[in-house]
């Protein structure tokens, strides 16, 4: 999709989702492989509302910053996302909100990143295959070895 071929990626990448010495820092390559399959295969709709809150953010950027996005200082682009983020006016708070969510779930679905904070889908899967799956909850768990 086009939407995360433009230039400018990276610099939204990193806007959302800042540097951490703890956490790896994102990968533009395999985030945007996930975002554009994220975009395929959900509502028809979305794809073109996505790229609506881009093309937004760039036109908020011009008005109240005064330059392009891409051309802000990286502290400005924190700034200029926070200020959205926390407006009062929903349509504001809601183009950002839209435009980070994919960018959010692309990276902290990687297994580097979730498993640091505390979150380990694997073993959460492991944990699940000990238990019958039901809403019966008087079943006791599963015992080692059976299905």
């Amino acid at each position: 999709m086009r939407a995360f071929r433009e230039t400018g990626f990276e610099e939204l990448l990193t806007a959302f989702l800042g540097r951490s010495s703890i956490l790896p820092p994102p990968d533009p390559g395999g985030q945007r492989e996930f975002l554009e399959e994220y975009l395929r295969a959900g509502a028809p709709e979305f794809p073109f509302l996505y790229r609506a809150c881009l093309l937004a953010l760039r036109a908020l950027s011009l008005i109240m910053k005064g330059r392009p996005f891409s051309r802000l200082e990286e502290r400005e682009r924190e700034d200029f996302l926070n200020r959205l983020l926390s407006s009062r006016y929903p349509l504001l708070r809601g183009t950002a909100l839209l435009a980070g969510m994919p960018l959010y779930m692309s990276y902290y679905r990687r297994p580097e990143v979730s498993v640091p904070l505390g979150f380990d889908p694997q073993a959460l899967r492991d944990e699940a295959d000990l238990r019958v799956v039901t809403r019966d909850r008087s079943l006791p768990p599963r015992e080692e070895g059976k299905p």
